[in-house]
């Protein structure tokens, strides 16, 4: 008996295939639709409920160079206050929370719908019965469930959720910002943003002219102090001039003193060197002991007396002259200071009145005719292109997920194994046994399937013609004794066959055949309690042979290895053409794999959309183990509608085209009997 090597072949990651990310689109094309006009209409709903926002902007210019004005201390001492900085603190100041705050209570906020402060304080009539128990009372302090708000906070509160729709934005590259607002009332709109350009310039003006008021007042306080200082200066001044004679007529301001002490110091110098001269040349010439000598010695001492006496009224007359430079010092630093104060006290009253704002508008809010948000018609369609991505994605995902198979591309990329046929899904009552649908005028579409997985049998064993054929599956339920039914009443209809019931687990031939489940069979043939005439049953509508399960034994494996079931297989493969047995599934138990061993041909049964690609692969692999000859895979419970959609003609030629010419070869047969 030719063995075969069904060893799966290891799966390669191919290119991307776009035809395959077409078929799945097409394949959840109607989800895809239904989600995207659920999700449209939802949108247009949604969108429809949606109160229209508006939105007015005031166009603000700050002046960053301005005509200098006595505005802080700093002017005072000539500091300025202009800088880099200048128009980003103007523009922190627009956004403060102090100016939204006035331009609140100026226009009255709290009293507008949008921004009317509830009181979260509940009358007594109207509360409920369960809201009249004082149950905060036994909380403890501090943890009072939903304490009421204070005036302060509930005002905070409105600020907060007024400046969420305040927005301050300045222009690049200018000294203009863009004051905007927006709420549900296009009205409220452009006062609130007229009025915060306003609150701003007035604010402005009332810091400039407050500034330069409190300057004012303090120059004023400190001129009194600087005038007594310079008058207390001027004073000390002339009382140290009259004490000390440095007082001239005819207007003069100060007396040389220090130029007629130093001449009367150097005339008195010269006399003391003309002594000097005198007793040296006396002293020369006469000696010591002369007389001349002596009177010459006497006018020097006195000419060094006068010197010693003249250079020290000289000291003393420069200290003087020293100390009434200081207080001419004082006194013009007194008079400078005075007079500085005094010019500015006269810049600060006269700016009072020639105070100009640093800001100005240029280009006031006006109401606005259209609302800005929402974009109903973006909206629902972005809602529409959002679904339509969205559905594509739980598509690939639900594709991705599915590990089942769905046409013979699954079968022949899963497995390595060719499809003999796709049958269609029956569609049949709850509890409601499937029978010969092979003859079923209703399931025509049933019989054609089965024409095809009959003709892929018979042309696979063109050569050697397989007798004995095996039909098993992964696990229950998935259609596999249906199968060998119909594929034994399809062959019927050209050869003599045999259908066995191998399943002797859980044996269905008899219950879908209308056959006694006491009627004896294949368990009692092998283990010889019964002969063949009394099992073998004839049906005359499917022109079969069949032979049961029989009694259900205790040991089915053991009877399926054992040789005499090998002999008498052998035997019916004489008697017959085909002989087709339904075994057990191969992943519950071994049965079929005992089975495989004494057979010509395995078809290997998978449900569509059911059985994973895993659990038909460990199915097949434990046939390839044992060297089962799989000639194929029959594709049953396959939504043909939807496989021909999905995977193409290719699918749609395995379900139909070979058929149409079985069917012929049938026509033909029948004419000419």
């Amino acid at each position: 008996m030719e063995r075969f090597d069904n060893t799966l072949p290891v799966q390669q990651e191919d290119a991307i295939d776009l035809r395959h990310y077409w078929r799945v689109l097409m394949r959840f094309k109607w989800g895809i639709l239904g989600l995207a006009i659920a999700v449209t209409l939802a949108a247009i709903f949604f969108v429809s409920a949606m109160r229209p926002v508006y939105k007015a902007s005031t166009t603000l210019l700050i002046e960053q160079k301005q005509g200098k004005t006595l505005t802080s201390l700093d002017d005072v001492y000539g500091a300025d206050i202009t800088g880099k900085e200048y128009l980003q603190t103007q523009f922190e100041i627009l956004k403060s929370r102090e100016l939204a705050a006035r331009v609140v209570k100026e226009l009255n906020i709290a009293q507008h719908p949008d921004y009317l402060i509830r009181n979260q304080v509940l009358q007594e009539d109207e509360k409920s019965w369960w809201q009249l128990i004082d149950w905060q009372q036994y909380l403890p302090v501090g943890h009072e469930k939903n304490p009421i708000p204070t005036e302060d906070e509930q005002f905070n509160k409105l600020v907060d959720k007024f400046m969420t729709n305040v927005s301050i934005e300045p222009i690049r590259q200018t000294q203009l910002v863009k004051i905007t607002f927006q709420s549900y009332d296009r009205v409220l709109t452009a006062r609130v943003s007229n009025a915060m350009a306003k609150v701003y310039i007035d604010s402005q003006m009332e810091a400039r002219v407050t500034l330069t008021q409190n300057a004012a007042d303090w120059l004023s306080t400190r001129l009194g102090a600087l005038k007594a200082n310079l008058e207390a200066s001027e004073k000390k001044l002339q009382e140290y001039r009259e004490q000390n004679n440095l007082v001239e007529g005819g207007g003069a301001a100060k007396t040389s003193v220090l130029g007629l002490s130093t001449e009367q110091l150097t005339q008195i110098n010269q006399r003391v060197v003309q002594a000097q001269f005198k007793v040296a040349e006396i002293s020369q010439r006469y000696g010591e002991k002369h007389p001349s000598l002596v009177q010459a010695k006497l006018e020097l001492s006195e000419a060094q007396k006068a010197f010693n006496e003249a250079k020290e009224a000289s000291i003393e007359l420069s200290r003087k002259e020293f100390k009434f430079q200081e207080l001419q010092r004082e006194v013009q630093t007194n008079r400078n200071l005075y007079d500085t104060f005094f010019t500015r006290i006269k810049q600060a009253n006269d700016s009072l009145e020639l105070e100009t704002a640093n800001a100005r508008v240029i280009d006031p809010a006006v109401v606005p005719s259209l609302p800005f948000k929402p974009k109903k018609s973006l909206l629902i369609a972005l809602a529409l292109v959002m679904s339509v991505i969205l559905g594509a994605v739980l598509a690939f995902l639900l594709d991705y997920l599915d590990s089942t198979f769905k046409g013979v591309e699954d079968v022949e990329d899963k497995l390595g194994l060719s499809v003999l046929g796709m049958v269609p899904i029956v569609k049949q009552k709850k509890k409601e046994v499937t029978g010969i649908l092979f003859m079923d005028n209703k399931q025509k579409s049933y019989a054609e399937a089965m024409r095809t997985v009959r003709t892929s049998v018979v042309l696979s064993g063109i050569d050697k013609p397989h007798k004995t054929i095996v039909l098993t599956s992964s696990v229950p339920s998935e259609g596999k004794s249906t199968s060998a039914i119909n594929l034994a009443v399809a062959l019927g209809q050209m050869e003599r066959v045999l259908l066995i019931d191998a399943d002797m687990r859980k044996p269905t031939v008899a219950k879908v055949l209308n056959v006694s489940p006491n009627t004896p069979g294949l368990s009692n043939l092998v283990a010889g309690t019964s002969n063949k005439e009394d099992c073998i049953l004839h049906m005359e509508d499917a022109n079969i042979d069949v032979l049961t399960a029989g009694l259900i034994p205790p040991n089915p494996s053991e009877l399926l290895s054992s040789q005499k079931f090998a002999d008498l297989l052998h035997k019916f493969s004489e008697e017959y053409d085909r002989v087709i047995i339904d075994s057990p599934p191969t992943l519950l138990v071994s049965d079929a794999l005992l089975i495989s061993k004494v057979v010509d041909a395995v078809v290997y049964v998978i449900r569509s959309d059911v059985t994973s690609h895993n659990t038909a692969r460990t199915g097949v692999n434990r046939l390839s183990a044992v060297k089962a000859p799989v000639i194929g895979v029959v594709l049953n419970k396959v939504n043909m509608k939807r496989a021909a959609q999905y995977y193409g003609a290719y699918s749609a030629y395995y379900a139909y085209g070979y058929g149409s010419y079985v069917y012929g070869e049938e026509n033909q047969k029948k004419k000419s009997a």
